[in-house]
């Protein structure tokens, strides 16, 4: 792993109201000079410069990366039950246009949140015991709903454009939670695929710090029911997770 050779100082997050958003808010308030962007004003953990925009409108983003270094990009329906026409909307069409965006403004880097539902089927697998091994980074894709296929969709327009100059980092993110509990949820799925706020907050940051032109890696906690092979993402990321979601279910007895 290396760090960037120019540090990164002002980082833009879209989708910044969400709950993933929210979170890392309060993880870079203070160690970066944030741009917020969302359609809603939602939840503000810190003091930063908030931009009210709808994303899938190509004619009002033109000009609004200007000047950031990164761009971590959140904005998405998250709902993997949405109707189709929202995916396409959100997830397709906005991933589309912000890269474009970011491009044309000359930013350094982009963060996009991709998903465990990269792996949707193998999880599946995985968890009922029809699969052996634990899934890899290099595994192909197997998405079994359309939010799942955004996300295959957002790493391989990632690719494309990091061939143009700009670096991509795609963290494949667990379950994060607003009560930032699993017990609250619960289930073989969340035990295996859970990621704690701290973690998450910490795979963003070394995310932002890393040098590559291209890089997925997994952002879920240390868990003991893990699904997912992390020893590339701790070699090329330098992503040392620290929470275990069992310890979260040994605390609640």
């Amino acid at each position: 792993m290396e760090r960037l050779s120019s540090p990164v100082k002002k980082v833009g997050i879209t989708g910044a109201s969400g709950n993933i958003g929210t979170t890392l808010q309060m993880r870079f308030c203070k160690e970066y000079d944030l741009s917020l962007y969302d359609i809603k004003e939602g939840n503000r953990a810190c003091n930063a410069n908030f931009v009210k925009v709808d994303l899938a409108e190509k004619n009002k983003i033109n000009g609004i990366f200007n000047g950031l270094d990164a761009l971590i990009h959140l904005a998405a329906d998250p709902r993997p039950d949405a109707p189709e026409q929202l995916t396409y909307r959100n997830n397709f069409t906005v991933t589309k246009f912000v890269f474009e965006e970011a491009h044309r403004a000359g930013i350094k880097k982009i963060i996009f949140a991709s998903s465990n539902f990269y792996h949707e089927q193998a999880i599946t697998q995985k968890l009922n015991g029809t699969m052996k091994g634990l899934i890899t980074l290099d595994m192909p894709p197997s998405p079994a709903c359309l939010y799942g296929k955004s996300k295959v969709f957002g790493e391989k327009l990632g690719r494309h454009f990091s061939r143009l100059g700009m670096q991509f980092v795609a963290l494949r993110i667990g379950w994060t939670v607003p009560e930032d509990n699993p017990t609250v949820y619960g289930g073989d799925y969340m035990r295996a695929v859970f990621c704690s706020k701290r973690d998450l907050g910490e795979a963003f940051s070394k995310a932002l710090e890393v040098e590559t032109n291209f890089l997925a890696a997994f952002a879920v906690s240390n868990n003991s029911h893990t699904v997912f092979d992390l020893t590339e993402t701790k070699e090329k990321l330098g992503f040392f997770p620290q929470d275990d979601a069992e310890n979260y279910y040994k605390a609640s007895k």
